[in-house]
């Protein structure tokens, strides 16, 4: 009996690279979100120090300049904020798009894992039933040499 061939072998070969492929973006994406993430927290925290030095200043002696600046800066850094927030979701869509796209390519490529073993399993099945026929005629065989011989 010939040796088991599985007719979409390349087609699964080529879902195991676009999957490794796509974990690699998957990978890169994640890292762009988190870096995007931090710099957000970062603003942020920038914010609550400003904010923490105009309240600090107001109860003590205090240089007017000094609080005037930090009054004017809170407004930009809001605005940067506001930016960074927003880059930040699309880096957050980005990341869910390729997520969802390497759950679509594990799918498809489970399918063909699946269809190749139900094959190999079939394959198994008929060269068992054949190696069995082959038993069976040798063994009949030998009984007619045997009986004939007598």
């Amino acid at each position: 009996m010939k040796k088991f061939v599985f007719k979409l072998q390349t087609a699964l070969d080529l879902k195991l690279k676009a999957e490794e492929m796509k974990k690699e973006e998957l990978v890169t994406v994640t890292d762009i979100y988190k870096e995007s993430c931090r710099v957000l927290d970062d603003l942020k925290t920038r914010l609550a120090e400003i904010q923490d030095t105009v309240r600090g200043k107001q109860g003590e002696q205090f240089d007017v300049t000094e609080i005037k600046r930090c009054q004017d800066y809170i407004p930009v850094i809001n605005d940067h904020i506001c930016q960074q927030a927003l880059l930040t979701e699309e880096h957050r869509a980005a990341m869910e798009e390729v997520r969802g796209e390497l759950v679509e390519i594990m799918k498809e490529r489970k399918i063909m894992e699946k269809l190749r073993t139900r094959h190999y399993q079939e394959y198994m099945r008929e060269f068992l039933r054949e190696e069995q026929k082959q038993i069976d005629e040798m063994a009949t065989t030998g009984f007619i040499h045997r009986d004939s011989a007598v």
